[in-house]
């Protein structure tokens, strides 16, 4: 049996149309759907000062000013953060196509000062007793001249200046901190850093007696005798 050749390629032909014709709607179909993807929405966030964090539902996004782009429908929580600088936040919905501004303005932050509350108390002694004290510049007692000390209460809880002062002695000073319902003890030993003590002038006008530190103190016989020949060697001298 023999086949025409015309036949036959028009058959071939045939089946080949039917081919392409039934690749066309899946080309089609994957044409449509690129087209028709959800494009999602679009968030443009700004803050004065400028030079803040972004973080959107606690993804970091980067700094404002900034456009979030190609954003998934849905409910977000925009904060933004920047140092010294309080933080803030704001919701947005986000539906396809949709574009939303967001503007912060942020306030500086301040620094709560925490004044220290209640009292204590300060004791004071000192090496030798006797000596003056003085609390932030203002004299409140002086030291026991026993073991004792001198008790300050009712003192506001914080830091305070203690000075301690005695005539022939440095001034000692320390800075001490009061806590609420506590007791600072402060013990100044004058003696370790006390200075040598002055020579004695002696000033010879009556035999039996010199002075030293301005006070009227008796010799020592020797002392007596060697003053007495002094003063006749003066007066011969003056003599002659």
């Amino acid at each position: 049996m023999h086949l025409n050749p015309c036949r036959d390629s028009c058959t071939r032909l045939a089946l080949i149309a039917c081919l392409l014709i039934a690749s066309v709607p899946g080309v089609l179909a994957e044409d449509m759907t690129n087209t028709t993807a959800p494009a999602g929405g679009t968030i443009m966030v700004m803050s004065f000062p400028q030079g803040a964090s972004i973080y959107l539902n606690d993804e970091y996004m980067g700094i404002t000013p900034k456009k979030l782009e190609h954003i998934p429908p849905g409910k977000y929580l925009v904060n933004i953060s920047r140092a010294g600088s309080n933080n803030d936040s704001a919701p947005v919905v986000l539906y396809d196509g949709s574009y939303r501004e967001i503007g912060f303005t942020l306030e500086a932050a301040t620094t709560a000062v925490v004044t220290p509350s209640g009292s204590g108390s300060v004791a004071v002694s000192s090496t030798p007793g006797g000596a003056t004290v003085k609390l932030d510049g203002t004299i409140v007692g002086t030291t026991r001249l026993e073991r004792a000390s001198l008790i300050l209460n009712d003192i506001p809880s914080g830091s305070h200046t203690v000075t301690v002062e005695l005539a022939g002695y440095p001034l000692y000073t320390e800075t001490v901190t009061v806590k609420k319902n506590q007791v600072v003890k402060v013990t100044a030993d004058l003696e370790a850093g006390s200075p040598a003590a002055p020579a004695i002038s002696l000033t010879f006008g009556t035999p039996a007696t010199a002075t030293a530190r301005g006070n009227t103190v008796p010799l020592s016989p020797l002392g007596a005798v060697a003053a007495a020949c002094l003063a006749g060697l003066a007066a011969v001298s003056r003599r002659s």
